[in-house]
């Protein structure tokens, strides 16, 4: 039997054929845009610099990152599913709208009581304590004593903001955390700094 092709409704992409499939089914399968799909996985905690350094070593993405990156707390941790071909900078900016509807929901149903006056204190002070704790049953009891310390206007002394400070968004120190480093300022310290750190 024949079969004819129809050039607009054939979809391009990456497929996978099955052995022994027919012309027929061949032509269905790019008919139906179901091509192959990849994802990217960037699991919560990363920095910037770490989930840019995880879009770059995909070898299935293809273009360049912006060079000036975005604000720390604007990416959303997910699964990222994209076909062969799909930009960097696309997934970036899927990243980057999940994470502003998250937080623009989240923060509408907020207690008008709580500490925080912006949604960038709100995103750091709850980065603050998701590396303070990797356990997830954790975090709200880690979250009402940061709550306490910023109503009594006490400073959050938050060891991850010490790590911060050091090495920015690279990760992690390496090491323990020494008196020193406890004692050295740095805009992101928080026994230095009064209040959530920039």
């Amino acid at each position: 039997s024949r079969v004819y092709l129809d050039g607009d409704t054939l979809k391009a992409g990456e497929y996978e054929i099955k052995a022994g499939a027919t012309m027929r089914e061949i032509v269905e399968l790019l008919k139906s845009g179901k091509s192959i799909l990849y994802s990217v996985s960037v699991p919560e905690g990363l920095t910037v610099k770490q989930v840019f350094r995880r879009l770059q070593d995909d070898p299935v993405l293809e273009g360049e990152l912006p060079q000036e990156l975005p604000v720390e707390g604007s990416l959303m941790p997910d699964t990222y599913k994209f076909s062969r071909g799909t930009k960097r900078a696309d997934i970036l900016q899927q990243m980057l709208a999940a994470q502003k509807n998250l937080i623009d929901q989240i923060w509408e149903k907020r207690d008008d009581n709580l500490p925080v006056a912006t949604r960038e204190e709100f995103v750091t002070l709850a980065s603050i304590v998701e590396k303070e704790t990797g356990r997830a049953d954790e975090r709200s009891r880690v979250a009402s004593v940061f709550m306490n310390r910023l109503d009594k206007g006490m400073r959050l002394q938050s060891d991850p903001t010490i790590i911060y400070g050091l090495v920015g968004g690279a990760g992690t120190l390496g090491r323990p955390i020494t008196r020193s480093d406890i004692d050295k300022p740095t805009p992101y310290n928080t026994y230095h700094v009064n209040g959530p750190p920039p």
